[in-house]
C-alpha cells in the first residue's frame, strides 16, 4: 500500500468524481482509476460504486476514509514540523483574498515575501468570499482572507478587520440622493435599482439580513459576481451597489463616482483570516499570516482601508 495511493483515494472521495480528482492531483483519469483499483485489490474491499453517472463511496470506503484521513494529516504535520525545525520558511502557499483586500494590500504582501522569504513560492488569487470559501472547502487554497463566513468544519478562522459598507454610485446620482452628506440611511435603499453580488457572498448576507430585520425588501436589478463589470454598470448609470471601502478605487471622489456610508443601522463587513484544516499549518503560512496583519494595519493607518482592526488581530497566529 503506497502513501500516494492513499492520497489519491482521499482526493477522489472528497472530489466525488474521478475526472475532478484527476485534475486536482495532476494525472490522467485512467491512471488514477488504475491506482484506485490497485488499492482496492490490496485491501480486499470495494471502496467505490461505479455507475454511469460517476462513482460513489461504499460504506467500507467511508470507514476507510475516516480511518486514514487523520493519519495522513498527522504525517503531513510531522513533515511540516521537521521542516520548521530549521526555522527557514519554505514551500508553496496558495492564498486567496477578496478583491477589496487584494487591491489594498495584495501587491505589498507579495513584494514583502519576495524580499523576506525567497524560498517560499506564494500564489495569490482573488475572488469574492463565496468563491474563496469554496476553494478552501475543496482544498484548492491553503489560507485566505474571507468575510462574514459561516462556521465550517474544514476551516479555522481568526478575526482580522471590520469595515463599513458604503452605497456606491455615479457622483451626480449620489449627490441627488444625499446632497452635502457623508452618510445614507440603510432603509432608504428600498426603491433604488441595486446591482449586488450573489446571495452566497458574505456582503450580500449582511445586507439581506439587515433588510429582513427592518421588514424591507431591496429592488435587486442584477446579481453580478465580478467587480469590474459591476463598477462599469454603475458608471453607465444602471443603478447603485453596496461595497466595502477597500473595493472603492483610490481617488473615487471625482467626476464619475461617489459613495456614502450606510447608517441607521450602520452596516459593516467582518474579515477573517481562514486556514484549510485539510492541510498542515506550516511555518511559511504562519509568517504569511503575520505579514497580512502588518500590511493591513499599515493600510488602515494610511487610509487605504477604512476599518477597525479586530481585538487580538495583531497577535501572533496560532
Amino acid at each position: 500500500m503506497e502513501l500516494r495511493q492513499l492520497r489519491y483515494f482521499l482526493t477522489v472521495t472528497e472530489a466525488g468524481s474521478l475526472s475532478k480528482a484527476a485534475s486536482v492531483v495532476g494525472i490522467a483519469q485512467p491512471a488514477l482509476s488504475r491506482q484506485i483499483r490497485a488499492l482496492e485489490d490490496e485491501i480486499g474491499v470495494q471502496l467505490f460504486y461505479r455507475h454511469g453517472r460517476g462513482i460513489r463511496v461504499t460504506e467500507e470506503g467511508a470507514q476507510f476514509h475516516a480511518a486514514i484521513g487523520p493519519l495522513l494529516q498527522e504525517l503531513e504535520q510531522i513533515k511540516s514540523d521537521l521542516g520548521d525545525a530549521a526555522r527557514i520558511p519554505a514551500g508553496t502557499i496558495t492564498f486567496g483574498m477578496p478583491p477589496s483586500m487584494s487591491a489594498a494590500i495584495g501587491a505589498e504582501i507579495v513584494s514583502q515575501f519576495f524580499a523576506l522569504y525567497p524560498q517560499v513560492r506564494l500564489h495569490l488569487v482573488d475572488g469574492f468570499s463565496g468563491f474563496v470559501n469554496e476553494w478552501l472547502a475543496a482544498g484548492r487554497i491553503d489560507m485566505a482572507v474571507i468575510n462574514n463566513a459561516r462556521k465550517a468544519p474544514y476551516i479555522r478562522m481568526d478575526k482580522l478587520l471590520e469595515v463599513d459598507l458604503l452605497l456606491f454610485g455615479r457622483k451626480q446620482d449620489i449627490e441627488d440622493l444625499a446632497p452635502q452628506k457623508e452618510t445614507f440611511r440603510t432603509p432608504d435603499l428600498v426603491g433604488l435599482p441595486m446591482m449586488l453580488v450573489g446571495r452566497n457572498h458574505g456582503l450580500r448576507r449582511e445586507l439581506d439580513g439587515a433588510m429582513q430585520r427592518l421588514g424591507l425588501e431591496l429592488n435587486v436589478k442584477a446579481e453580478i459576481d465580478a467587480l469590474v463589470p459591476l463598477k462599469k454598470l454603475v458608471q453607465e448609470g444602471h443603478g447603485f451597489s453596496v461595497l466595502p471601502h477597500g473595493a472603492i478605487p483610490r481617488g473615487i471622489d471625482n467626476d464619475e463616482f461617489a459613495f456614502r456610508r450606510l447608517v441607521e443601522p450602520a452596516l459593516s463587513q467582518r474579515f477573517m483570516l481562514a486556514y484549510s484544516l485539510q492541510r498542515p499549518t506550516t511555518l511559511a503560512m504562519r509568517e504569511l499570516a503575520r505579514r497580512v496583519r502588518i500590511e493591513l494595519a499599515k493600510a488602515v493607518a494610511d487610509g487605504r482601508v477604512v476599518g477597525r482592526m479586530s481585538t487580538g488581530a495583531l497577535a501572533e497566529p496560532e
